[in-house]
């Protein structure tokens, strides 16, 4: 079984762009080394997150994520457990969209999952593409 954990975090006003940028370019390599997939999308002072992997792991890093002063208003969106990983296929495991078309190959990739006809999946799908909606 796999532990899957969505949020919603706000970027604290400390948090100058630069330091976002990092974020984004280092989050991949941190969580492949933890061999934790999914993804991180930050817009307009607001980042969204799913992490999946082992259980211990993911809350792990959910509680540094909690305790980072780059982020406020760390709000769990939903957490879960599943047989297989939503994101084991995609390309490198976790995704860090920075641009319109790897946006829209994100949401393809989240369309292209809703066919597996998963319920437990579709349910998080739903949630996630109706949160992405309103970030972009």
């Amino acid at each position: 079984m796999f532990y899957y954990l969505i949020y919603l975090s706000d970027s604290s006003n400390l948090t100058k762009q630069d330091a976002i940028q990092d974020i984004l370019d280092h989050v991949a390599d941190w969580n492949k080394e933890l061999d934790i997939s999914g993804f991180l999308v930050y817009r307009d002072g607001n980042f969204l997150q799913l992490l999946e992997g082992n259980k211990n792991e993911v809350l792990t890093l959910f509680n540094k994520i909690k305790r980072d002063p780059r982020h406020k208003n760390v709000t769990k969106i939903l957490e879960d457990e599943s047989e297989n990983r939503i994101f084991s296929d995609y390309e490198s495991g976790f995704l860090v969209p920075k641009n319109k078309l790897v946006r829209d190959k994100l949401n393809n990739y989240l369309l292209n999952l809703k066919l597996l006809e998963n319920p437990k999946i579709n349910s998080t799908l739903s949630i996630l593409e109706n949160i992405l909606t309103k970030m972009y």
